[in-house]
């Protein structure tokens, strides 16, 4: 293809491609080290995002290595073996990464739809099976992709059935169903989050009619789960799927095109949407460290302490010291007084008990 836009594209890619596989290298490594640490390491979700970091690195070496062995002429393909592993580890962390996100999405899903089932659910028990399932499904199903190429990084013209079968089911895997399922529970997040703000606003004037008829009455706040929502998760999902969705829809036009003439149908005008979308692809494997950065305040103050030497300000000694007695002077005075504490607005068993006193 000798168009110019096309070419340019290409360029394009070329020389920004290794400049986003070592800055998602070191972000990721930062990261994952960062999700490891106390205490943000105890929150199941920590061990999607860590784990997401070094898939994510596998990814970006699987595209670094053929681009320095293209650069620097090193002929890596000829070596036996390599081109194998490249092609297999591209497939397998493909593959895991983008079901983690799935995983996190998941869990943010269930933090606002069904609180007391996450108790349950995101916990450290369930996401080490959760991961080491997901890792041990990714190597036994890429594991064909090692034996249908040749020694020169060629399709087996043998077992070119086989082969197409493999990507189609790639495709599927982790292009349609992922896509899916992460765009549904998007979707029911965001509707949850604006139901409850709409309640929330409606209490709010409420409570203000309420206190302007009658000011000496106390209304009290009920905290909604929108509490439970964690932005940082649902930045990390929203991102992306939007750097994701572009470059899948082409592909699975393509994908289509072949499947149903029987042979690639690919324009130079497709082709170069898919080049510039291809670079977006490659982007959310690499800017990952950036949108915990900006939204994750306890990764922020992890990572500074564990990176930058930061120590968080703390209260000195003396003030927790004044703070509890504080509160252990109330408590007497409460228990001498026979008085109720604040609990029982909230839960009315407690409230008979302390009227039974």
């Amino acid at each position: 293809m000798n168009d110019p836009v096309y070419q340019a594209t290409l360029n394009v890619e070329k020389y920004t491609l290794p400049l986003i596989c070592v800055f998602g290298l070191l972000g990721n490594t930062l990261s994952s080290i960062t999700f490891l640490k106390l205490p943000l390491r105890r929150a199941p979700c920590s061990l999607y995002l860590a784990v997401r970091g070094f898939s994510d690195n596998g990814f970006l070496l699987s595209l670094l290595l053929p681009w320095i062995s293209s650069t620097f002429d090193l002929h890596l393909s000829q070596v036996k073996g390599v081109c194998q592993i490249i092609i297999f580890m591209s497939y397998v962390c493909g593959c895991v990464s983008v079901w983690l996100c799935v995983f996190i999405t998941f869990e943010n899903f269930l933090l606002i739809h069904n609180p007391f089932a996450a108790r349950k659910v995101c916990c450290d028990y369930i996401s080490k099976i959760s991961t080491g399932l997901l890792v041990f499904f990714a190597l036994a199903l890429y594991s064909t992709s090692l034996w249908i190429m040749n020694r020169d990084c060629s399709p087996n013209r043998h077992l070119t059935e086989l082969t197409q079968i493999l990507v189609y089911t790639d495709s599927l895997i982790t292009l349609v169903i992922p896509t899916v399922v992460i765009f549904v529970l998007m979707a029911v997040i965001a509707y949850k989050v604006l139901h409850i703000l709409q309640i929330r606003k409606i209490h709010s004037k409420l409570s203000e009619v309420i206190i302007r008829d009658n000011p000496s009455a106390t209304v009290h706040k009920r905290i909604l789960p929108i509490a439970k929502v964690t932005k940082m998760l649902f930045v990390v999902s929203f991102v992306f799927f939007a750097l994701n969705v572009p470059s899948h829809v082409i592909r699975l036009r393509i994908l289509i095109g072949t499947f149903t003439k029987g042979h690639s149908t690919t324009s130079v005008t497709l082709a170069t949407i898919q080049s510039a979308f291809q670079i977006l692809f490659y982007l959310s494997f690499s800017i990952n460290i950036i949108v915990y950065a900006t939204f994750g305040l306890n990764f922020r103050t992890v990572f500074k302490k564990t990176f930058c030497g930061y120590v968080s300000p703390t209260i000195s000694s003396q003030v927790q010291t004044e703070a509890i007695n504080l509160v252990q002077t109330r408590r007497r005075s409460m228990t001498e007084n026979n008085i109720c504490p604040a609990a029982r607005l909230i839960v009315p068993e407690f409230d008979r008990q302390c009227h039974s006193n």
